[in-house]
């Protein structure tokens, strides 16, 4: 990857995400993923782009789940 410029190419943004380059093609297709296509043929990836598409879907723990019960069910015991 080349520091300056903060681009990477796909195949370097699939091993950066963990996929196989026909992977990542399928979502670029699929237009589930962010890309630069600045000569209209070759495709690269920022890695800021890419690190908050890793985040977009975040699954909470069991005990995050568990407070957010408590908190809600002491707020419905207030309101009685």
């Amino acid at each position: 990857m080349d520091n300056e410029r903060n681009l990477m190419t796909t195949t370097e943004a699939a091993r950066y995400l963990g996929v196989k380059p026909s992977y990542l093609y399928k979502m670029m297709m699929r237009r589930a993923i962010p890309y630069y296509k600045p000569g209209g043929k070759l495709c690269f990836f920022a890695k800021e782009d890419l690190d908050v598409w890793l985040k977009r879907v975040r699954v909470k723990s069991q005990d995050e789940i568990d407070s957010e019960a408590t908190r809600y069910l002491a707020g419905r015991e207030k309101n009685k």
